[in-house]
């Protein structure tokens, strides 16, 4: 059998596997956190947060013009699809190439077979971990990187393979040229390297101390050469020498390359030429200068002098980083009162939470809580077979098994020196290790040549190759126990399909906002979903989004001020320029209300409420506290001020509009007491305390908004996603409450019936206990014979003293009594149930009914006073009744 042939076929069935895997479970529209960004960059050409990724934006330019799909975001989904399953393939032939490297050379169907079914089960495995998976549906950067560092990894095995024939220096001109591609999508592809150095030592060198520290020493020269070297001071240069200075350097070293090579000096021309090739791939990060000369509607820090390039590669936006002062960043954390010492902060946070977590994530199972690992899950069959192939690679080919540790190392653990978090973050960063986890899984592909090793050895002694028939029993139970149950167990969760929210929850915001309106949003999921619908999809470009995370900048307070739709403001250039936190004492701030705005407000408000005398609003009032304290006093942050500085500018001329998203923290305090809900969004009103308006609320929630999969069961919602979408919960039970204030009863029951219509509780559960039992109690309220359905279902037992507490504040006390009678059956020793139940009674009118539960609590606890005296109390009325 020509078994090269048959090694490229399994190859190429494993990408065609995973490909459709990927394929199957890709998200059908845009996705939150950057994902929105990303695309709307691609489709537009425009400058995404630094430090950008040139090279995925032109990709996805491309790939948004090929008409395979209608979804604009779909068609950039699938760059990672078609580069994950790309890795995947790599990876296979990674695994085959270390199992041939070991054995010298393969002998025999046995050998061969061994070889493939180590890079099938090793490759797939990898294709079913959590981390490289839910990557590899949606449009982030992280798909391409790796796509990229598992061709370095190949192409410097396959570069050892071939180094003694003729042109082999190809491969690593190509290595040279992936790295300068790679780090215009992202800089985690340096950090296999060392890798391709260690491979390319072995080659070469005798192994010894000396050479081995010397081949250390030039990897690091290496490394830092290209970053911060080509990638930071090339743009510093051309400071300094301008750009035709910059083309005249390129063109010296070319011609340097050339005489070296001419002149018989190898190993200049290929380093020389290698620098070249880096210089060339990282070229494409020219767009990003480009483009942001072009002025698109994004354009994060305005990168179009050298001075903002040069800022925004280095990433200043988000401030200084240190990688050495650990204690620093564990005392200044905001949950550093967790850890008691550096080392303990530094393991149990740094490395156990952050690192290891995640591996385990992988190779043993995430929970269902989507936070710990499930031990249970695979039955870790995926982390001994890893280790087992660690122990045998040492075991067989200490040389290189040293290497992939290297990669292992530098792409995991290394990342976690490297970036010293603070905790808390804001999400979970498993997809920083990916690289680790590749690297684990080559691992777990050798695991099975190890197995497979161990039978010879002990099972079936003094026998050089297997029989074929124990060879495919091991290999088909290793398959459907490791890659398999991955798959299976792991496949409705990362499966996207009908997951619409980001797409719907963006477009309900949106049309939750008046023409012209000007919409204040919290961070990535409530801005970057909505830049794509304005800027993909043309939807609503009208609502100006003021992101307050980047109201900090000065370059984005220029933006706003300056480009369409611009958002009215009292700030001069000097003042932009100097932003920053400014010292601040408590303020009052007055605005005025001009009087045309104040009589349509003023209307709308009487129509909702029927309210006397009441007088015209002519100015809003709040104080204006410092929002951080310092030893030189109080100060207040720059997107404090702005929002008052915008608000006072706009002269109520556009509507204002807070996302529900913001955090009371993340705004001006007091003048939240100004908004009113009107579904997703709060809008700044005259009137305080304006809660809600009814009309525009019934509108957005019955007519307006989508809610596109959340009442079909198959539709897989992580956590925070479900958690996101209580915010639609809320909305309605908010005018539900409305409605039962204004004894709108059938307007409550249709309301609630349509919640549950929209959002079905059989597939999003509540996870808010208090607005799940409010929600019961105006069911109650409107329909009398819902009480009974509660009663008799023992599901609603552990929301009785809840339920019965709303029901209390309804003023609803008759209704409240039936419930919490059973409450306090249920558990006769809780005193706020007792409490309750007492409180219901008396306000029903039936204090004579609770002398009984009294009694029996004092059977219970017959020191309390407080109850013996309410006992006697209660008695004695019924005795003068």
């Amino acid at each position: 059998m020509n078994w090269i042939k048959t090694n490229r076929i399994v190859a190429l069935i494993v990408f065609l596997i995973a490909l459709t895997v990927y394929f199957l479970t890709a998200a059908p529209a845009v996705s939150f956190w950057d994902c929105g960004e990303f695309i709307a960059c691609s489709f537009k050409m425009a400058v995404p947060h630094p430090p950008g990724a040139p090279l995925f934006l032109l990709l996805g330019r491309i790939f948004s013009l090929l008409p395979f799909a209608d979804d604009i975001a779909f068609r950039i989904n699938t760059i990672s699809v078609i580069t994950s399953a790309l890795t995947i393939m790599l990876l296979y032939l990674t695994i085959v190439h270390l199992v041939r490297a070991w054995k010298s050379k393969l002998e025999g169907d046995s050998e061969w077979l061994t070889a493939i079914f180590s890079g099938v089960i090793g490759s797939l495995t990898f294709a079913f971990t959590h981390s490289f998976w839910f990557n590899a549906v949606e449009a982030e950067v992280y798909a391409l990187s790796m796509l990229f560092t598992s061709l370095l990894v190949w192409l410097i095995l396959v570069w050892a393979e071939k180094s003694d024939e003729p042109g082999n220096e190809r491969y690593l001109l190509m290595i040279a040229y992936i790295v300068g591609l790679a780090i215009a999508v992202h800089l985690l592809n340096v950090l296999a390297l060392p890798f391709v150095a260690m491979i390319y030592y072995y080659k070469k060198f005798d192994f010894n101390l000396k050479s081995f520290l010397t081949m250390t020493a030039v990897t690091a020269v290496v490394m830092l050469a290209v970053y911060p070297g080509i990638v930071k001071y090339i743009p510093k240069l051309t400071r300094v020498i301008g750009f035709p200075g910059l083309a005249l350097a390129f063109l010296a070293l070319l011609w340097s390359a050339w005489w070296a090579l001419k002149n018989g000096k190898k190993i200049y021309a290929i380093s020389l030429a290698s620098i070249i090739l880096i210089m060339i791939g990282y070229s494409s990060y020219g767009s990003i200068y480009i483009r942001s000369n072009l002025n698109p509607n994004i354009d994060e820090n305005n990168p179009e002098t050298l001075e903002k390039f040069i800022g925004y590669i280095e990433r200043e936006q988000y401030g200084d980083h240190s990688i050495t002062d650990r204690e620093g960043v564990w005392k200044t954390s905001p949950n550093a009162r967790k850890y008691t010492s550096t080392s303990d902060y530094f393991w149990n946070y740094q490395v156990n939470k952050m690192y290891n977590r995640y591996f385990l994530w992988n190779f043993v199972g995430l929970s269902n809580d989507e936070a710990s690992v499930d031990f249970s899950k695979f039955f870790m069959l995926p982390l001994l077979l890893g280790l087992l192939g660690i122990y045998w690679h040492f075991r067989r080919d200490p040389k290189r098994a040293l290497a992939v540790l290297a990669l292992f190392f530098m792409t995991g653990l290394a990342i976690v020196l490297y970036l010293n978090q603070p905790d808390p973050q804001p999400r979970e960063r498993d997809y920083s290790y990916v690289g680790s986890f590749f690297a684990f899984s080559i691992w777990v592909g050798l695991g099975f040549a190890g197995f497979i090793d161990i039978l010879k050895e002990f099972v079936f002694k003094d026998k050089k190759t297997l029989k074929l028939s124990v060879l495919y029993v091991t290999f088909t139970f290793l398959l459907i126990a490791v890659p398999g149950q991955m798959l299976a167990k792991d496949f409705h969760r990362q499966d996207r399909t009908g997951n619409y929210v980001a797409w719907d929850y963006s477009y309900n915001m949106l049309q939750s906002c008046e023409p012209n309106a000007i919409l204040f949003t919290n961070g990535d999921n409530d801005t970057f979903p909505l830049w794509y619908l304005q800027e993909v999809e043309g939807i609503r470009t009208d609502v100006r989004i003021v992101n307050l995370s980047l109201l900090n900048t000065d370059w984005y307070i220029y933006q706003l001020r300056d480009m369409k739709p611009k958002v009215p403001m009292r700030m001069s250039n000097g003042e932009i320029d100097r932003v920053g936190v400014r010292p601040w004492k408590e303020k009052k701030i007055s605005i005025k209300v001009p009087e045309k705005v104040a009589k349509r407000y003023h209307e709308e408000y009487l129509k909702q409420y029927e309210k006397k005398n009441l007088p015209l609003p002519n100015e809003i009032k709040f104080t204006v506290k410092p929002a951080i304290k310092s030893q030189y006093g109080g100060l207040l942050r720059t997107q404090d001020y702005m929002i008052i500085n915008i608000i006072a500018a706009n002269q109520w001329k556009r509507p204002v509009y807070f996302a529900v998203t913001v955090p009371r923290s993340n705004m001006v305090s007091e003048l939240a007491d100004f908004f009113r809900m009107d579904g997703l969004v709060m809008k700044l009103v005259p009137y305080k305390n304006w809660e809600l308006s009814a009309p525009e609320m019934k509108k957005n929630l019955l007519q307006v908004y989508k809610f596109r999969g959340l009442n079909d069961p198959s539709v897989y919602l992580n956590l925070s996603t479900l958690s996101l979408l209580q915010n639609y919960r809320h909305a309605f039970v908010q005018l539900a409450d409305y409605y039962s204030r204004t004894n709108q009863q059938s307007e409550i029951k249709h309301i609630l019936e349509e919640m549950d219509k929209k959002i079905s509780p059989d597939v999003i559960p509540w996870t808010n206990p208090g607005i799940e039992a409010v929600t019961y109690a105006f069911r109650i309220i409107a329909d009398s014979t819902y009480e009974d359905t509660i009663l008799s279902n023992d599901r609603f037992n552990r929301n009785l003293p809840l339920l019965g507490e709303h029901l209390l504040r309804l003023r609803s006390p008759k209704k409240a009594v039936p419930l919490l009678e059973k409450a306090y059956e249920l558990s006769p020793v809780n005193p706020r149930v007792l409490g309750l139940l007492l409180n219901a009674y008396e306000m029903s009118g039936q204090a004579e009914k609770a002398i009984s539960p009294l009694e029996q609590w004092l059977e219970l606890n017959p020191q309390d006073k407080n109850a013996r005296r309410l006992l006697e109390s209660i008695k004695g009325k019924n005795q003068k009744n």
